[in-house]
């Protein structure tokens, strides 16, 4: 399969950066695809002359060699595409930011649209606009090869350059440390930015580095402790996976492509977008007033992204993206609708009608395949016979087949958009639905081929999917597909309906997890270090030996002489030895409480309340913790 891929941005209107979809082509070979790069700047900044110019190029090259499927990102590169296409297949990706008022009439002349979000995707299907969707938008991520990790004390960074931005500045005099600011400000913005920083007596700890790149952006990261993302980039969300690839957690708006990438209180905060100052500079303190909780966050947000943004899968997932915008080799012809012939008395329909009666034995037969599904037989043999019937109106014996050759795969497909569509006992998106499938159809072919069970990653591995989709696609084939009274028994003495509104046990360990909480804080950095890797990186002791310079055997007397420490101290109230808070410079007895902090007014500690609940339904509701009050 030829992809060209085209990302011509008109100066700065396109927001994912070169190197991005560079890294996408790259994934897209990987994957086994054939790709052509066409990721120029554009010179002229007049729209109209861009895209006549971009279009008649286009038209020159296919003339040599057509592609089979075009994905333009960005609206000046969708214009052209169209414009010089003719029987190519044009997939198109918007990433402005804010959308243009061109992409509705670009999106209703593409073949289909690539959405950047679950939230895109919503309003494309609801004006009417095929997508192409398999669950996230699978966007490669290069990740460095060495381990990253949020560090404590170190910079807030952004790319904020608007109203967010403004507040950021505002939040600072709340939280310690250093704003980098990433955006391209100009001349105008700039300084209207250092007149509020200087009355807020902040200019000296905001470090304006726009547009960096390469080394230099490296060590910027790796001096950084968390994100603060905007409603700019919302859109892709690039920067917050930029910064999960560095182990850094992000506090960004609840908006776009943030919903998709960030894990409420795992692997960042979100906000509600009409948050206001105080709310943000709580949210950024209780990260940086609790270095394990937010070291914690960015190692759960790099395991996520390795798992979930492999090169190779990204490249297979969108390649399967662009074979379904492909073109039906042979289209079959529309079935005439039953009952509507213009001569209903006529041979060739009594001839049909022969025809469907002679096979009905065909239709029970195959119906009897797909029986003991959850679906009654009756039901299966009327479907089935529905479609004998429509292939009975399509067939022509002019070209050769035999009837029964031609009658089985409709009925077959009947059959199966009988599955698919009213099978469920509990309504699953359409993309679950099709990859429920998949999953089902290989496990079927590889327990013949291999003679047991596949796992589920031999069948991610099969059919190019990450392993937590397949096992999502497997509960959905066992628990979706069929429903049960509550009265249902479950046991000896007890039905569904006991089981409903039990008390969460998880209840009884809110208050032991905040004891832990505030115990974690005041470990040493190695023994920090040794639980985030051996917990939330899921490494195990050798491999912790070997990043530490250290044995085996003292990492495991490590690990047994902390948590025994802490399930004493937790449990028992056994003090902490004195010997951590040396270490750790922390001589403050209140647990969990960091000398910087301490050293604030206790009246700017006071102003700090919990963060209010989000208004936005798909907003992570959670109450940001209030630091302590210095003793």
């Amino acid at each position: 399969m030829l992809v060209h891929l085209i990302a011509r941005p008109l100066t700065h209107g396109s927001r994912l950066p070169t190197s991005a979809v560079r890294l996408l082509a790259e994934s897209l070979r990987t994957a086994g695809a054939e790709v052509v790069e066409d990721i120029w700047a554009i010179p002229s900044n007049d729209m109209e002359t861009s895209v006549s110019a971009t279009a008649i190029e286009l038209a020159e090259r296919w003339r040599e060699r057509r592609p089979d499927v075009v994905h333009t990102i960005g609206v000046v590169a969708a214009r052209a595409a169209l414009q010089a296409a003719e029987e190519v297949p044009v997939v198109v990706t918007f990433d402005e930011d804010p959308a243009t008022e061109h992409e509705q009439e670009l999106a209703g002349q593409a073949t289909a649209v690539i959405p950047l979000s679950r939230a895109e995707r919503d309003r494309w299907r609801a004006a009417g606009v095929r997508t192409l969707w398999s669950g996230s938008f699978p966007y490669p991520v290069p990740v460095p090869d060495e381990d990253a990790c949020a560090r404590p004390g170190g910079d807030v960074v952004t790319f904020c350059s608007g109203a967010d931005l403004d507040r950021l500045v505002s939040s600072m005099p709340m939280w310690d440390g250093r704003l980098v600011v990433l955006a391209r400000i100009d001349e105008e913005r700039r300084t209207a930015l250092r007149a509020r920083a200087l009355a807020l007596g902040v200019w000296d700890r905001i470090d304006l580095r726009p547009g960096l790149r390469g080394e230099a952006r490296d060590a910027m990261w790796s001096q950084a402790a968390l994100l603060v993302a905007g409603r700019e980039g919302a859109r892709h969300a690039g920067q917050v996976m930029e910064a999960a690839s560095r182990g850094i957690p992000s506090v960004a708006v609840a908006s776009e492509a943030h919903l998709d990438h960030i894990v409420g209180r795992s692997t960042g905060l979100l906000l509600d977008p009409a948050a206001d100052t105080r709310t943000l500079g709580r949210a950024v303190i209780s990260l940086l007033d609790d270095p394990f909780g937010m070291r914690a966050m960015g190692t759960s947000a790099l395991v996520r992204i390795r798992t979930s943004h492999v090169p190779l899968v990204a490249g297979q997932r969108i390649s399967a993206m662009y074979r379904e915008a492909l073109p039906v080799e042979e289209a079959t012809p529309a079935p005439r609708p039953i009952g509507l012939n213009p001569r209903p008395d006529s041979d060739d329909d009594l001839d049909r009608t022969a025809l469907a009666l002679q096979h009905l034995s065909l239709a029970r037969q195959l119906a009897g395949w797909y029986s003991g599904r959850g679906q009654s037989r009756e039901d299966l043999v009327q479907v089935a016979s529905l479609g004998l019937v429509r292939a009975a109106e399509r067939f022509d014996p002019a070209h050769g087949k035999e009837f029964h050759s031609f009658a089985i795969p409709t009925i077959l497909g009947e059959l199966r958009k009988h599955f698919r569509d009213h099978a469920w006992a509990v309504r699953v998106p359409r993309s679950l639905q099709e990859t429920t499938l998949q999953v089902q159809r290989a496990a079927e072919q590889m327990r013949q081929t291999m003679g047991h069970e596949a796992s589920p990653a031999d069948l991610a591995a099969q059919l190019g999917l990450v392993e937590e989709e397949v096992l999502l696609a497997l509960r959905a084939g066992g628990e979706a597909r069929s429903s049960h009274s509550l009265d249902h028994p479950v046991g000896d003495d007890e039905s569904v309906a006991d089981l409903v509104g039990d008390t969460d046990p998880a209840l009884d360990l809110i208050e032991l997890r905040h004891d832990v909480r505030a115990a974690l804080s005041r470990l040493p950095e190695r023994e920090q270090q040794i639980l985030l890797m051996r917990f939330y990186g899921e490494r195990t002791q050798s491999e912790i030996a070997e990043r530490l310079g250290i044995s085996q055997v003292h990492v495991s007397r490590v690990l047994s002489r902390t948590l025994a420490a802490l399930r004493d101290h937790v449990l028992d109230d056994v003090p902490l030895p004195a010997s951590w808070s040396r270490r750790s410079g922390q001589d403050d007895p209140t647990p969990g409480r960091p000398a910087a902090a301490r050293r604030r007014p206790a009246a700017q500690a006071a102003g700090r309340a919990s963060a209010p609940a989000m208004d936005d339904p798909r907003a992570e509701r959670t109450e940001i913790p209030r630091p302590r009050r210095a003793s």
